[in-house]
């Protein structure tokens, strides 16, 4: 929202009033918290960072209830960032294991996407985030599981009966996959496999989400490139088929996911790691 006015009639304030408040808060902090101009108003570089301060305090003010109930209980809220598409049943069995073996954690989850859930890491609003791609920058980092890419058609594609697809298959074919910022590197091997098989493919990037199915179908696409349990979410009437690249075995097509902290981290966050260890499928 670039206008202060547009800003005070959302806040049920006048204009004058909401200018003056931030006059004071920028005379206050010492600091120009926005540039104005005739086109409205932008964040200063100072303005910015008291932003993102200020999303991670609210974010911890917004907790407050959940963390009173939880220490009430005798138990530790340990938070864990979530990617989509991890399985269902994966996840299910790991909640199962925590609370049989560390019964003084209770566990918060945040969905969010890779790059979102670095952030979150970095401003310790996750106590563990498990991404697509290992982070050796991070404290750090396990990985958890391998999952196979396969493509997801409609029941009366010609591939439909076919035990699995090879990228030469596909030549042609307008194909949808995550969009960059869901899984970045992702994208680069698929399109790096496809160059490799020398075929040639019409590339549809979406952010999937519950309307995933429309949006395929809206976009008319062939085919949709995601793993197993992403399809059963978002495509579940949809023939799902796994891809091999068969011209070079060496691309490693699956979706690799990462447990990632920071260092140091707590006994809790230390039991939570021993039980993901446990239930870990780093072979797919």
């Amino acid at each position: 929202m670039r206008s202060v006015s547009q800003a005070a009639l959302a806040l049920n304030i006048t204009q004058p009033a909401l200018s003056r408040q931030i006059k004071d808060l920028e005379r206050s902090l010492g600091y120009v918290l926005f540039d104005r101009t005739p086109r409205g108003v932008t964040l200063t570089a100072a303005g910015a960072g008291l932003f993102a301060h200020c999303e991670t305090v609210f974010a911890q003010v917004e907790r407050i209830p959940e963390v009173l109930r939880t220490a009430a209980q005798n138990r530790v809220m340990l938070h864990v960032g979530v990617p989509q598409g991890l399985p269902y049943d994966w996840f299910l069995g790991l909640l199962r294991a925590v609370d049989g073996h560390v019964p003084t954690i209770a566990l918060t989850l945040h969905e969010a996407t890779t790059d979102e859930q670095w952030q979150m890491l970095q401003s310790k609003l996750v106590d563990v985030a498990l991404i697509h791609r290992e982070a050796p920058e991070a404290g750090g980092s396990l990985l958890l599981m391998k999952q196979e890419i396969g493509v997801a058609v409609t029941a009366d594609s010609p591939l439909a009966h076919l035990p699995q697809v090879g990228f030469a298959q596909l030549d042609g074919l307008s194909v949808m996959a995550h969009a960059v910022g869901e899984i970045a590197t992702q994208e680069i091997r698929l399109r790096a496999a496809a160059t490799a098989a020398g075929v040639t493919m019409q590339w549809v990037f979406r952010r999937f989400s519950e309307h995933s199915g429309l949006i395929a179908l809206t976009a008319k696409v062939d085919a949709v490139l995601l793993t197993q349990s992403s399809a059963a979410r978002h495509l579940p009437d949809w023939v799902w088929i796994p891809v091999r690249a068969e011209r070079d075995p060496s691309f490693d097509l699956a979706i690799s996911t990462w447990a990632t902290w920071n260092e140091p981290h707590t006994s809790h966050v230390e039991s939570l790691l021993a039980v993901m260890r446990s239930e870990a499928r780093p072979n797919g």
